[in-house]
């Protein structure tokens, strides 16, 4: 079959541009165009019928069955080469399509079935000097055998059918070298049809637009669309196709065929003249074999001067020269080829490059392949010591190299330790201490009323400056937090002397008198009650012109012990008559002042008054239900035995459930950094990673049990025993309450006879003189009712027992516990070790170890991937 297709000014006529040539051609076959992206090729699509098989007999001078439409059922790439010092020849050969598309033409096969069917496409070649169009047909019916595609085949027993499918993806590959042959290379493709038959189902319609529009996509593709003179060009898809993967058509070449047939030959020349549909590359009018040449099998010669002929005469003559005919067509494409090589060649080598640095890094990812027991073993032990180095880091509190927040383990418990911390404080007690509160930082952490900001969290008892709800005045009264819309307590320090709060007639009312003094006098040690009562008389004892102001009715101008009280002294604050009798009660903003006691005597029992309710809080409710409910054989005034631990353990109630949540959020937060940290050190295999988990898990799960457990035994051991502590805080605390009780119980007297003694000689404000005249009222002041002495003993006792157990409780609870779980070499931070993997039995190492189906499958491609780039680059320097 040989004949002279030379082409004249072939652009591939120097050596470099050959080896450019040559170069992308093996690159192709080593597949490498599957892995750096598309290569200059030239892809001639179109739909059935249209003469493409017709077309490529022409263009490559090999004789393709046209008749029998044999080529059109796979993707058929022609390379066609000058060797001017070898005879012509001929070779077939199979290659593996795309992997990554066509999915309606995937062979379904196991890998061994993949390997034997990979291994007959090497086995199968077909080298000759001469083919015929009966040796081109034996060559394709055997590559259609080995592709599984159906046809009719002749056997001893007749015709018969075989093959399963219609279409396959793998290419077809045919060079054809010589003295006489140019530079050329084309893949053609199944033809686009529209119309079903019995034989052809909608899923082969769409796998082959798919396959054709594979080749079309990559920008390196030139696209030939073939389109028949006989046909409306609106009623062929390819053209369709074209524009969609090519919509500014500039890489697509136009080709009408049968020209020689059309009955519209003036709409033919109109298209050819780029008038219709617009290329950038324009059009080609070729006129192909006709039934009769192709029965009689005329020479490419004589076609060719046939063609010439055609095309000289009107109206075709209309057309350029360089626009009529095989010859002119194939020697645009290889003019449009070689410049496409020579744009594309020289970053060819860059892709590859930087692919190959990629592949290396996602199979370095995957790690070795784990075939042998030792490898596993080997695999495990390298993952367990990245994952110690993690986690040892992150209880460490090292965070170099840690990216993730959650990895930072340390920080997020002593986060949640302080937080325990202060709602133990806060919240541990079932009861309020009396003037008990919480450090300054601590309350504004919790968004505490402080200094009269506003407040979202728990307010401890503090001292107080106003008047309780009830209009009676309290030492110390437990806050809550006040809403956006409710009044809000304001600071007693610091605050400027206001005007006085007469009445219109003058008079000074004692209730606003009292509200006035509390916030406009700076707290200067003395309890509120001290400081509106002491204010109130050193105001009321002023001789200031109270009898034309009207007032309260006549002057205090003394008080003393012996001092009689004026019988008006409250009447038009009570809206009285000014007169009481000595035996009647008068109601006051204090309370019940009797009407025959002296003023020293109305001042002691409003400060008894005071003191009582400064008594009323819930914390001495308690107590006293408490020394009630235990009440035996005991002398009065005395305490039986049993009071403190029962009261001691009403008010730990609280204290289990409290930790527990604490110690769950923990082991919550640390199950959240180890599955972060399980990840980072096996990133590649979710398989074993998933495994480890699960191994991670259970040693969660055990190390939580216990846990809790010491939890639940360290509060039923405090429960349990008895309350006793050699820690010297203890009575120091005590003694420390006891102090204040007494420097109260001075001050309050200090207070009563302040005015009294004044007025016999200057007191310094930090002195105080007893007044033997009084001296009950200071006895009273300090020593109380054995019952009152007894509450606040056991107050006192009670509450510093109770802040150093607390104490105690947060320390085991944060470092025996929290600690503990943290740092336990069987706890799930740590156990995962070298160490732990060393003492693995062989069935734990195959299990763990073991690699996933998808993640071999996936080495053993990037593998193939790596070799097929090492080899394109070997190509790319070789011409390069």
């Amino acid at each position: 079959m040989a004949s002279n297709t030379l082409l004249s000014e072939d652009p591939f006529h120097n050596e470099h541009t050959q080896h450019l040539f040559e170069a992308i051609d093996e690159l192709r076959s080593c597949g490498a165009d599957t892995d750096i992206g598309s290569l200059p090729e030239l892809v001639i699509v179109g739909d059935q019928s249209v003469g493409k098989s017709s077309l490529l007999q022409s263009l490559t001078d090999i004789p393709f069955p046209v008749a029998s439409r044999l080529c059109t059922r796979f993707p058929t790439r022609i390379v066609s080469r000058r060797t001017p010092n070898d005879d012509e020849v001929i070779k077939i050969s199979l290659e593996p399509g795309p992997s990554d598309t066509f999915g309606a033409f995937a062979m379904e096969e196991n890998a061994d079935e993949k390997a034997a069917r990979l291994e007959a496409y090497r086995q199968f070649a077909y080298s000759s000097p001469n083919m015929t169009i009966d040796d081109f047909k034996a060559n394709v019916d055997q590559a259609q055998s080995l592709m599984g595609i159906k046809h009719v085949v002749t056997t001893g027993d007749g015709m018969c059918t075989i093959g399963k499918r219609n279409f396959a993806r793998d290419v077809l590959k045919v060079e054809i070298s010589g003295p006489n042959r140019s530079y050329f290379s084309i893949l053609d493709v199944p033809g686009v049809f529209q119309s079903l038959t019995k034989d052809l189902t909608s899923d082969e319609k769409v796998g082959v637009r798919d396959m054709v529009a594979r080749y079309m996509q990559p920008p390196q593709s030139i696209i030939i669309c073939v389109a028949s003179g006989t046909n409306d060009l609106a009623n062929q898809a390819a053209f369709d196709m074209a524009s969609t993967h090519d919509s500014a058509l500039k890489r697509t070449v136009g080709v009408i065929t049968k020209c020689d047939i059309t009955q519209d030959k003036n709409q033919v020349l109109s298209l050819a003249q780029n008038k219709e549909k617009h290329l950038n590359h324009g059009w080609f009018v070729v006129r192909n074999r006709n039934p009769g040449e192709i029965e009689h099998n005329i020479s490419s010669e004589e076609h060719r001067s046939r063609e010439r002929a055609f095309f000289d005469s009107d109206p075709w003559t209309d057309l350029p020269e360089s626009r009529r005919g095989v010859q002119a067509l194939k020697k645009f494409l290889a003019d449009l080829l070689c410049k496409r090589i020579q744009e594309v060649f020289p970053t060819i080598l860059e892709t590859i490059k930087h692919r190959q640095t990629v592949t290396s890094s996602d199979l370095a990812k995957l790690g070795p392949a784990r075939q042998t027991p030792e490898e596993k073993r080997t695999y495990l032990t390298a993952f367990a010591q990245q994952l110690h180095s993690l986690t040892s880091q992150a209880i460490r509190g090292r965070y170099h190299g840690l990216t993730r927040d959650t990895l930072k383990i340390r920080k997020h418990i002593r986060e949640a330790n302080d937080t325990f911390a202060l709602k133990m404080k806060s919240e541990g007690h079932c009861v309020a201490f009396q003037g008990a509160s919480i450090a300054l930082e601590d309350r504004k952490k919790q968004g505490t009323l402080i200094d009269g900001k506003k407040s979202h969290g728990p307010v401890a008892s503090v001292p107080s400056s106003f008047p309780s709800g009830n209009g009676r005045f309290a030492g110390f009264v437990e806050q809550t937090p006040k809403n956006d819309a409710g009044p809000q307590v304001p600071s007693t320090k610091s605050l400027e002397f206001q005007a006085l709060p007469y009445t219109s007639e003058g008079s000074l009312q004692m209730k606003d008198y009292f509200h006035h003094i509390c916030a406009s006098k700076p707290y200067d040690g003395f309890s509120p009650e001290e400081l509106r009562l002491s204010d109130y008389l050193q105001e009321q004892s002023k001789p200031a012109d109270r009898a034309t102001r009207g007032g309260f009715g006549s002057s205090l101008s003394a008080v003393n012990a012996n001092a009689q009280p004026s019988p008006s002294i409250f009447s038009n604050s009570l809206g009285g008559s000014g007169h009481s009798s000595n035996n009647a009660s008068t109601s006051t903003p204090f309370g019940q002042f009797l009407g025959s006691a002296t003023p020293a005597q109305q001042i002691n029992h409003h400060h008894w008054s005071t003191r009582a309710e400064e008594r009323s809080s819930r914390i001495y409710t308690w107590i006293q239900e408490e020394v009630n409910n235990s009440r035996g054989v005991e002398l009065q005034g005395t305490l039986n035995p049993d009071v403190l631990p029962a009261l001691f353990h009403r008010q730990i109630v609280k204290w289990k459930d409290l930790a527990t949540s604490h110690f769950s959020m923990t082991t919550k937060t640390v199950g959240t950094a180890l599955k972060d940290a399980i990840k980072t050190a096996c990133e590649s295999d979710d398989v074993v990673a998933q495994k480890i988990r699960a191994e991670v898990c259970q040693a969660q799960i055990a190390a939580e049990i216990r846990g809790l457990l010491r939890i639940r035994q360290r509060v039923d051991e405090i429960s349990s025993r008895h309350l006793q502590t050699q820690n010297p805080l203890f009575e120091e605390q005590i003694r420390k309450a006891r102090l204040a009780r007494f420097t109260a119980a001075l001050k309050r007297y200090r207070s009563m006879t302040l005015n009294s003694i004044r007025q016999d000689g200057y007191i310094a404000d930090d002195q105080m003189v007893i007044d033997m005249r009084n001296v009950t009222a200071l006895f009273d002041k300090i020593h109380m009712s054995n019952a009152q002495n007894l509450e606040d003993d056991i107050h006192d006792i009670l509450k510093s027992y109770y802040e150093l157990a607390l104490r105690d409780f947060i320390e085991y609870v944060n470092q025996h516990v929290v600690e503990s779980y943290l740092r336990d070499p069987d706890g799930p931070v740590l156990f995962f070790n070298p160490t732990h993997v060393s003492q693995l039995s062989q069935e734990s190492i195959e299990e763990l170890g073991a690699e996933d189906a998808d993640v071999v499958a996936k080495r053993k491609g990037l593998q193939e991937t790596l070799e097929r780039l090492n080899r394109a680059e070997e190509i790319a320097l070789k011409y390069t």
